[in-house]
């Protein structure tokens, strides 16, 4: 019965590593001097932060943004796979960097499982996470999976309190939710037969920077002359809204 178990849980850990390639185009198939579609996620994510930013009350607490390391912000869509359900989130990430916020990194957040997804990832149109230190930034690196050590704990709107900033201190990760009753903060972690994580976009950070997402938020150089016009969309939405 226990290899049973396991072996299911395998196969969703499976559907959701194919659903995450089958919706990423190769490298190919696109068009390089365009990157329509890195342009459109960029400029789709840019539209999130400025209404996020000009929502008159219960938005993301600007001492958060100010002190975390990068931002990701991912638009969702379902999909389904036989007998297994997922969310796929393909977004970008900046990180707060000395002279101001990266150009974007491109991943994709999402999750699966048997029956539906989370609710967290069910029920919301767009994931917002914050990458509140050096170490979560690390997890960036490679295939990210939430669990108890790498959860994501859901974050306060408004004016923040001291007994939240204290609470909030040495989290390294956290959710909001877009639904349509509003905003809200998330938390998020594995359970038994549903996974959630965050991978590398990599066949378009490579393209369009020739390095990897975990590079591009490093800091690494890159020649500004060969980004195509309206990949650096969410970068200036960040140094408008939430510049140091």
């Amino acid at each position: 019965m226990t290899r049973v178990i396991k072996e299911n849980a395998m196969r969703v850990l499976i559907f959701f590593a194919l659903a995450m390639t089958a919706l990423t185009p190769p490298l190919r198939a696109q068009k390089p001097q365009k990157f329509n579609d890195a342009i459109k996620r960029s400029e789709t994510t840019a539209e999130v932060i400025t209404k996020l930013a000009e929502l008159p009350q219960n938005s993301i607490p600007r001492e958060l943004v100010d002190k975390a390391e990068a931002i990701g912000v991912f638009p969702c869509k379902k999909t389904d796979l036989l007998i297994e359900h997922a969310v796929i989130c393909p977004g970008v990430i900046s990180r707060h960097l000395q002279n101001g916020w990266s150009l974007p990194a491109f991943y994709r957040f999402g999750g699966g499982g048997f029956g539906r997804p989370d609710p967290a990832l069910r029920e919301s149109a767009v994931m917002i996470l914050l990458f509140m230190d050096k170490e979560s930034i690390e997890w960036l690196g490679k295939a990210l999976g939430l669990n108890d050590e790498r959860q994501a704990q859901a974050g306060p709107l408004g004016s923040i309190t001291s007994d939240q900033q204290a609470e909030l201190a040495n989290v390294h990760l956290i959710a909001y939710a877009i639904r349509k009753d509003g905003l809200r903060g998330e938390n998020l972690k594995d359970g038994f037969w549903k996974r959630s994580g965050l991978g590398q976009d990599n066949n378009i950070n490579q393209g369009l920077y020739g390095i990897k997402g975990h590079e591009v938020l490093s800091g690494k150089a890159i020649a500004a002359a060969s980004i195509p016009s309206g990949i650096s969309a969410f970068q200036h939405a960040l140094e408008k809204y939430y510049s140091r």
